[in-house]
């Protein structure tokens, strides 16, 4: 077993330690139990916000969120609260907002959607009713609108992944699951969009379009259009699935901010608002029950998918990202609970630390010589401290940390999620007057230490 050396120098200052763990759901209304019972353990999460997009998928038979579920006949009057359904869409939002004390990132459009026969991502017949609707729903959860709330909703997300394909190795007949135009009807679409709303409400952000991934030819193209038709673009967003953290995910922001840079967009965010490990193959996914079933329940939810958002989140500290957007922070199959229950997983148990490390704001200096591991620290207004260790598939280490202070008697513990602990006190680490170290018998680990004053 090698020794891994960290420093902590507790004295040393570095910025701001950054709220980037935003999550993609909210507490589910449908599964009444699992519903309810997550909604205190959600809320320990600490998200930055809940992005909800894919809402009514998790919520069977509750037509939510998605602008043909809130205004399902589309030829009714825009102008006459009594089309409009707003009843499940404002108890999820309640789960989040009042419940879970959790921010809303809300996204404008629709679900994806995976039948055969598409039903409701066809372009919109008349975008100027679209944006009525729309301009309808941001009023009712923002001005009060026909009964409705004074949220500080901030965030308006105009679709999702426009480019997102279907499964054409199994069907070359396959329709695209997002969009049902070309890419050409979806800017002008966004385009008007995104004029519209902003001039009618300036103080809110809106961006999209959510693009299934980074890449000059695809998002880049799309902010030169952008840019070119002179769109007041306050965000925008792309997805990312991985299987390595120290490589495509972690980079792309950078790539990002150069582009926007370049086109004038310096003040527009970059927000990465779908991410999560997966370290298999998508076609045997969708195709292989067996398989499919031990990614979910296994690999994209276990202990090298704890220790990954861990460390992807702890390296996004130093790129330009403004947020990200875990998916899902819920009960779904890409949830970091257990499916459809209120137990909880190593994913969640990685979230959650992350959750604790940012309670902690003030940035310190800490250093690690691991391979494939990272370290963050900070400071809370007590003056107490916290570390965050992430190790992505390093086999058994032993940490020893270095602090820059004597530890007084008492006043430092560590929480450890490996195979076999929950982010639970390690009793076996050895804490003395300038020294603290344990041991990892897992493939991958997550450690948070804290200190108090």
């Amino acid at each position: 077993m090698g020794t891994v050396n960290i420093s902590w120098k507790t004295l040393e200052e570095k910025g701001t330690i950054r709220k980037l763990n935003g999550g993609n759901l909210a507490p589910p209304i449908a599964g009444e139990m699992a519903g309810r019972n997550i909604r205190k353990s959600f809320k320990d999460l600490n998200l930055a916000f809940a992005r909800l997009h894919d809402a009514p998928l998790e919520n069977a038979n509750c037509p939510m969120v998605d602008i043909h579920c809130i205004f399902p006949f589309f030829h009714l009057d825009v102008n006459d609260p009594r089309n409009y359904h707003f009843k499940h869409t404002d108890d999820y939002i309640h789960n989040c907002i009042v419940d879970a004390q959790t921010p809303v990132f809300y996204r404008l459009g629709e679900s994806i959607d995976h039948t055969v026969n598409k039903y409701f991502i066809e372009p919109p017949a008349d975008v100027d009713k679209w944006i009525e609707v729309a301009s309808n729903i941001i009023r009712h959860y923002t001005e009060g609108l026909w009964n409705g709330y004074h949220y500080d909703i901030k965030y308006w997300e105009i679709w999702n992944e426009p480019e997102c394909g279907g499964n054409t190795r199994l069907d070359p007949n396959a329709k695209n699951l997002m969009w049902l135009g070309d890419l050409d009807s979806f800017f002008d679409f966004f385009a008007k969009v995104i004029k519209e709303l902003k001039n009618r409400f300036p103080h809110l952000k809106f961006g999209g379009p959510a693009h299934c991934g980074w890449s000059d030819a695809r998002g880049g193209v799309f902010l030169e259009k952008c840019a070119e038709a002179k769109l007041p673009l306050d965000f925008y967003s792309y997805h990312c699935y991985f299987n390595n953290p120290f490589e495509w995910i972690t980079e792309t922001p950078k790539m990002v901010r150069d582009k926007l840079d370049s086109l004038g967009y310096a003040g527009t965010e970059i927000h990465l608002n779908e991410w999560h490990y997966f370290p298999g193959d998508w076609h045997r996914l969708r195709n292989d029950t067996v398989y499919k079933q031990n990614m979910y329940n296994n690999e994209m939810k276990g202990l090298d998918s704890a220790a990954a958002l861990v460390a992807v989140m702890t390296l996004w500290q130093d790129t330009p990202l403004d947020y990200g957007a875990y998916y899902t922070c819920t009960t779904t199959a890409w949830g970091c609970y257990v499916s459809g229950s209120s137990s909880v997983t190593p994913s969640y148990n990685g979230l959650k630390a992350y959750g604790d490390i940012v309670r902690y704001p003030v940035r310190t200096v800490c250093s690690c010589d691991g391979e494939k591991m990272t370290v963050l620290s900070g400071r809370d207004e007590e003056k107490n401290h916290a570390l965050l260790i992430a190790g992505f598939s390093t086999g058994d280490v032993c940490c020893e940390i270095t602090p820059d202070r004597q530890i007084p008697e008492g006043k430092c513990k560590v929480y450890l999620l490996d195979e076999n602990h929950n982010l639970s006190e390690a009793l076996q680490a050895e804490i003395n007057g300038d020294k603290i170290r344990f041991e990892n018998k897992s493939n991958s680990f997550v450690a948070l230490v804290k200190l108090n004053n």
